[in-house]
This record gives structure tokens, C-alpha cells and sequence, in this order.
């Protein structure tokens, strides 16, 4: 019988899906299945590895087009045959630690909380008040608890985090995080079940990992990611927003210039990419 039901919202390089979903498969059992929503990636390699992947445990679906983020989570949450939802970044590798059956735990023996994640390897420092259970050590968070991998009862999901008119990006963890506040909930971490992200390896595409950062945090350029690489340039707000999330010079320089090169093939005969 499938108790967790892990969603991987698809739109990233062919080599970080393929890890995402081996570490996931090798540190999971029968009682998981995955589900792997085709989100129409922008690199061929992808979706032919999404269109002829073939596993027990894996459904691949597909919504027709980009959907994007939360509404590519909820696309898999509807066809969800298990009681606990996990929302699981495509470049996000999970521990090789029993999490699922930690992060219920976690949700069971604290029926106020809302959901429960990860710690992501990024996130230093504690800010939260701690609690050391036998199988894992849990953090309350009154912030943002960012989602690589998250888990949520889908009864609660259903009954009032099934969000509606979403847009592509831009909607996810602040919104999760209203509507636990509105019912009173808590938001937790798993401090001692850690993931980390390959966004920034050399299989990653840079464009595609600044184009998700600056997406998500400036409101005046929400454009989908083939547009966007063509016309947008890096300024001061840009590279401001890249240092504090951690770019260092070297990538945002990267990001710099594969930008100049991509609006140059754009507009023929132009050096300057427009905003």
C-alpha cells in the first residue's frame, strides 16, 4: 500500500532529474511511489529521458504544457495515491536516512503542524526552538521554511492548501506559510535529515538557476525562462539579489555573459540585451 507520494515538478537539465529521482528511489521503498510531472523542460535530453523513463514505482504525468512550480506540485498532488504528499525539488538530492518515515513521524507526533522539510544544506545556524525525538531532531521555525523537500498531510493539503489561479512561479512557500499562520499551525524543519541541491554544478545550466532566483524575487521580470535568457541582462538589483544568495563573483560573471551571448544570437547585429 503507497503511503507517501513524492512529486518531482520536472523543468531542469536531464542529469540533475536523473539523480534527483535516483536518490529518491534508493533511499525510499515500496510503501513511495513518484511521480514525476512533465513539466516541458527546456532541454530535449529531458523530456525524452521523462517520455521512455519506465520504474514500478514511478508515474510520469503530464500536464500538456509548463504549468509551472506550485501548480506543477499540485497537477501531481491530485493523482496522489498516498496519505503524505512530499513536494521534492528536481535538483534537490534527498539523504540516504530513512527521511520519509522521520518527516511522518514528525507530522504525527505534532498534529499542529502544518508540514515539515528538510533542512537544506544551505540554511546555517539555528533560529528555532529544538526538539530531539528517538529517529530525528525537529526545529520550529516562525519564518519561511523553504521547500526542497517537503512534507503535508494531503487531507490537510486538500482541505486548505489547494491553492487556486496560481501563476507559473512566485507562489509556494509564503503562501504555504499564510495560510498555516491564519489556522495556527506550526512550520518545522528536520535538522537532522539533510538535503542538498546540485544547482550550481557543472550539470546545472546557470542561466536557468540565476533565471529562478531573479524570477522569484523581482517582481517586474516574471518572464519564462526561454524569453527571458534572450533579453534579460544582469544590473546592480541583479547582481545584488545574486550576491546575497550566495554567487560568487565568478558565476554572476558567468551569468553576465552567457546572457550577452544569448540576446546577441536574439538580435542579430546587437551587443546589448534589452530589459
Amino acid at each position: 500500500m503507497v503511503k507517501y507520494s513524492i512529486i518531482i515538478n520536472c523543468y531542469n537539465t536531464k542529469p540533475l532529474i536523473e539523480k534527483c529521482v535516483e536518490a529518491a528511489l534508493l533511499s525510499t521503498d515500496k510503501r513511495s511511489e513518484l511521480i514525476l510531472v512533465n513539466n516541458h523542460p527546456p532541454y530535449e535530453e529531458a523530456l525524452t529521458f521523462l517520455n521512455n523513463f519506465k520504474h514500478p514505482r514511478v508515474r510520469v504525468v503530464d500536464p500538456g504544457r509548463n504549468i509551472g512550480c506550485m501548480p506543477g506540485f499540485q497537477y501531481g498532488a491530485e493523482r496522489a495515491r498516498g496519505e503524505y504528499l512530499v513536494k521534492l525539488d528536481d535538483d534537490v538530492i534527498v539523504p540516504r536516512t530513512n527521511w520519509v518515515d522521520a518527516m511522518s513521524q514528525a507530522l504525527q507526533d505534532y498534529p499542529r503542524l502544518a508540514y515539515v522539510a528538510l533542512l537544506p544544506a544551505a540554511v546555517k545556524g539555528i533560529m528555532g526552538h529544538q526538539v530531539k525525538k528517538p529517529g530525528y531532531t525537529l526545529e520550529f521555525r516562525l519564518g519561511t521554511v523553504l521547500f526542497w523537500c517537503m512534507m503535508i498531510n494531503k487531507r490537510l493539503w486538500r482541505q486548505h492548501f489547494f491553492l487556486t489561479n496560481l501563476p507559473l512561479y512566485g507562489v509556494g512557500e509564503r503562501d504555504y506559510e499564510r495560510i498555516a499562520n491564519q489556522l495556527g499551525l506550526k512550520k518545522a524543519y528536520l535538522r537532522s535529515h539533510v538535503c542538498t541541491s546540485l544547482g550550481r554544478t557543472e550539470e546545472a545550466d546557470p542561466l536557468y538557476g540565476a533565471w529562478k532566483l531573479l524570477y522569484v524575487k523581482m517582481k517586474n521580470n516574471r518572464r519564462e525562462f526561454e524569453e527571458w535568457k534572450k533579453t534579460a541582462r544582469l544590473g546592480p538589483e541583479e547582481e545584488e539579489i545574486m550576491r546575497r544568495f550566495g554567487y560568487p563573483e565568478q558565476q554572476i560573471e558567468e551569468v553576465r555573459r552567457l546572457l550577452a551571448k544569448n540576446s546577441q544570437k536574439a538580435i542579430p547585429g546587437s551587443n546589448v540585451a534589452n530589459n
